[in-house]
């Protein structure tokens, strides 16, 4: 698990320094920051991927695209270079980066490490991260017995979720916390079925090899609706495509794997979005590390409710807000980040509400009135 994080001279950032715990939350309002915490891990996989992270940074790859050297470092930096450190619980890696404004490959100055790459679980084999550019509803989706069998990856964007599914349907979920109240088997697919019909409710997935095509095919059924049918994933919106990769990922997830979640209540009504945060506080608990950047309150608001019906440790939660401030910085005024950390209590309540921290209900209470 990783412990901490930091870095300097990196995008907005002049210094970062951040402990992370099991189930951490990034928000704040847009451009404050919160990706870009995630770009420096996702930088530090994509590099490790292509073999290169003895020798440097790929910008652009796999999981981030970030342009060239003059794009990522910080714009009042005081020397051309820019440092990454990660701390496990009983490893670190501690690294230098020699800047090239043009250049998409920054190349490594000094390195520290110990044991990173084998026991910090950001290079574990079935990392996941679940961007928010999520495909949307298909006619047909992707396989890859690459990926979904020898990596067991869902994609980046969702798109090996359906052939991840049919394959390992009969597999069973691993971390109990996780299992659906009430329903008794723990096989994969029906585990996915009852999550998802949190979101739209007697909700019925089948999925078809679609053969020499080397496409998956995905029809969706709803108990009530008219007739008995399965109807094609695009006909029935938005919400079942992007949140089915999400919900998969927590499903199969195991102890001490490591989820980079973006806005998974994208195209979720309130309650979808309050049920994803309950899961996700219930992965956690189950050993699962999970980093999300979300802008909803209903995703907050399902992990404190979690924390209130003892489903989710508190101590395990990591909030954090990212704004702006005016600030005097070396003797003059300047708009700097600020990352502020609310706890959250036994009983849901978090121990002060910084302003803009998900308020913005409180404030259009006060202009309505």
């Amino acid at each position: 698990m990783i412990r901490k994080i930091k870095a300097e001279n990196f995008k907005c950032f002049e210094h970062i320094s951040l402990e992370l715990s099991g189930l951490n939350l990034l928000s704040g309002i847009n451009s404050m920051g919160k990706s870009t915490l995630i770009q420096i891990l996702l930088l530090l996989r994509q590099s490790y991927e292509q073999n290169t992270l003895e020798k440097g940074i790929y910008l652009n790859g796999k999981y981030t695209n970030l342009g060239v050297g003059k794009d990522i470092l910080y714009t009042d930096a005081k020397e051309n270079k820019i440092s990454i450190f990660l701390e496990g619980e009983q490893s670190f890696l501690r690294a230098e980066y020699d800047y090239h404004g043009a250049s998409d490959f920054l190349k490594l100055m000094s390195q520290v490490s110990v044991d990173a790459t084998k026991s910090l679980n950001l290079f574990d084999k079935e990392f996941q991260y679940i961007g928010a550019d999520r495909l949307g509803p298909q006619s047909s989706y992707e396989k890859s017995y690459y990926e979904v069998w020898e990596n067991r990856q869902i994609g980046n964007h969702g798109e090996y979720a359906v052939h991840y599914l049919y394959t390992h349907e009969l597999d069973d979920v691993e971390n109990e916390n996780v299992l659906y109240e009430g329903e008794e088997s723990i096989r994969l697919s029906r585990q996915v079925e009852c999550w998802m019909g949190e979101i739209t409710p007697g909700i019925s997935l089948r999925m078809e090899d679609m053969g020499r095509s080397n496409r998956m095919g995905l029809t969706v059924h709803q108990e009530g609706a008219m007739g008995s049918d399965y109807f094609a994933a695009q006909n029935v919106g938005f919400g079942i495509s992007y949140v089915l990769p999400v919900v998969l990922c927590l499903l199969k997830a195991k102890k001490g794997q490591l989820l980079i979640l973006e806005n998974p209540e994208a195209h979720l009504h309130p309650k979808g979005q309050r049920k994803i945060g309950e899961l996700i506080a219930k992965a956690a608990q189950g050993g699962v590390q999970i980093i999300v950047e979300t802008h909803s309150d209903h995703v907050l608001n399902g992990i404190r409710l979690c924390a209130k019906n003892g489903n989710v440790d508190p101590d395990l939660v990591r909030l954090y807000y990212f704004s702006r401030r005016e600030m005097e910085a070396d003797n003059q005024m300047k708009i700097v980040p600020v990352i502020e950390n609310p706890i959250l209590r036994l009983d849901g309540r978090l121990s002060f509400w910084p302003e803009g921290f998900f308020d913005e209900w409180d404030r259009a209470i006060d202009d309505l009135f």
